[in-house]
C-alpha cells in the first residue's frame, strides 16, 4: 500500500515550486544571440559597407542633379538585402552542424528557427538608416522635385522606397533563413542568389522587356517581382512616366511574401499540432498574397501618365 507521504509532495516542496518564477521563453536569448552573430557576419558587413558607399558615390558624383533613379534604384535591395539573404543563409546552415547537440536542448526546433527568423529585425533596422539619409538629409541627388513624383503622393513614393530598402532587408533575411532550412546541397547559396537575380533582373528581361509585351500583360508581370519600380525617367530628366499599379497594394504584397518565408522556414521539421498550424497559417497567407497582388497589379494608377518639369501631364497608351 502508497503511503501518503507518496501521494501528494511535501507542502514545503509545493510552495516552494509555486513560487519559482515562471522561465522566459527560451527562443528569444537565442534570438538575440543570432542576431548578434548575424550583425556580425561577413556577408552582412560588406553588403551594408557596398550599400552606403554606393549612396556616397551617387552623391558626390551628382551633387547638384536630381538622379535618373532617384524613385526607383533598389540601392538597399541589392546590397543590404543580398547581404542580409547570404548571412542569414549560412548563420542557418551553421546550426545543422550542431543538430545532435540543439536535439538534447529543451528549445524545439520550431522555436530554433522561429529565433532565426527574428534576427530580420538587424537588417531591417540597417536599411530603415538609408531612409533616414533620404528623408531628414535629402541631399539633391536624392530629393527629386515635386514634378518627378508624377502623379504619385508622398505616401506612394515612401512605399516604394520601404519596398526597396525595409521590407527587402527582411525579405532577404527570411528567405535566407528559409533556403538554408531546406537546402544543404554543395553550391546552394549560388543558386539562392542566382535564383534571386532571375526573379528579379531575368524576368523582366525576359517577359516584359521592349513591345514585345502584351499591354494587358505588361503591369502583372512587371509586379511580380521582389523589387518593382512605378516611375521611369528620361536620361536628360525632361519628363517622368508613372507606370501602372497599386504602390501600397504591392508593399502589402511584399509583406505577404515575407510571410510566406517564415512558413517555408517553419515547417522544417515542424510535427503534430505544430506542423498543422503552420500550415493553416500558410494557407491564409497565400490567400492574401494573391489578394495583395491582384490589388496591386489592378488598381492604382491605371494608365500610364507622362509628366514635365512645368507640371503639366499626359495620358498614354495603356499599357
Amino acid at each position: 500500500m502508497t503511503s501518503a507521504s507518496r501521494q501528494a509532495p511535501a507542502p514545503a516542496v509545493t510552495a516552494a515550486l509555486a513560487s519559482r518564477p515562471v522561465p522566459r521563453p527560451v527562443h528569444m536569448p537565442l534570438a538575440v544571440l543570432e542576431a548578434v552573430r548575424l550583425a556580425r557576419h561577413p556577408a552582412l558587413v560588406v553588403g551594408t559597407g557596398l550599400g552606403a558607399l554606393f549612396t556616397v558615390l551617387v552623391v558626390i558624383d551628382q551633387p547638384d542633379q536630381v538622379s535618373s533613379d532617384a524613385l526607383g534604384l533598389p540601392l538597399v535591395a541589392s546590397t543590404v538585402g543580398l547581404g542580409a539573404m547570404l548571412a542569414a543563409f549560412y548563420l542557418t546552415r551553421s546550426f545543422h552542424r550542431a543538430d545532435e547537440i540543439l536535439e538534447a536542448s529543451p528549445t524545439s526546433t520550431t522555436a530554433r528557427t522561429g529565433a532565426l527568423c527574428l534576427t530580420a529585425v538587424v537588417p531591417a533596422a540597417i536599411a530603415s538608416l538609408w531612409l533616414v539619409y533620404y528623408y531628414l538629409l535629402a541631399p539633391a541627388s536624392m530629393d527629386p522635385p515635386e514634378w518627378m513624383y508624377g502623379v504619385f503622393s508622398h505616401a506612394d513614393v515612401a512605399a516604394v522606397l520601404a519596398g526597396h530598402s525595409v521590407i527587402a532587408a527582411v525579405g532577404g533575411t527570411l528567405l535566407g533563413v528559409a533556403a538554408g532550412r531546406w537546402w544543404s546541397f554543395r553550391g546552394a547559396s549560388a543558386v539562392l542568389v542566382l535564383a534571386v537575380v532571375a526573379w528579379t533582373i531575368g524576368w523582366l528581361g525576359v517577359f516584359s522587356s521592349g513591345e514585345e509585351a502584351h499591354p494587358g500583360w505588361y503591369r502583372w508581370i512587371r509586379l511580380f517581382t521582389p523589387v518593382g519600380y512605378f516611375s521611369s525617367t528620361t536620361a536628360d530628366n525632361s519628363s517622368v512616366v508613372s507606370l501602372t499599379g497599386s504602390t501600397r497594394w504591392y508593399a502589402v504584397w511584399l509583406l505577404t511574401l515575407c510571410a510566406l518565408a517564415v512558413v517555408a522556414a517553419l515547417l522544417w521539421r515542424s510535427e503534430g499540432g505544430t506542423r498543422r498550424r503552420v500550415v493553416r497559417a500558410g494557407a491564409v497567407t497565400l490567400a492574401l498574397s494573391v489578394l495583395a497582388y491582384g490589388l496591386a497589379a489592378g488598381g492604382g494608377v491605371s494608365h500610364e501618365v507622362r509628366t514635365f518639369p512645368d507640371g503639366h501631364s499626359v495620358v498614354m497608351v495603356p499599357r
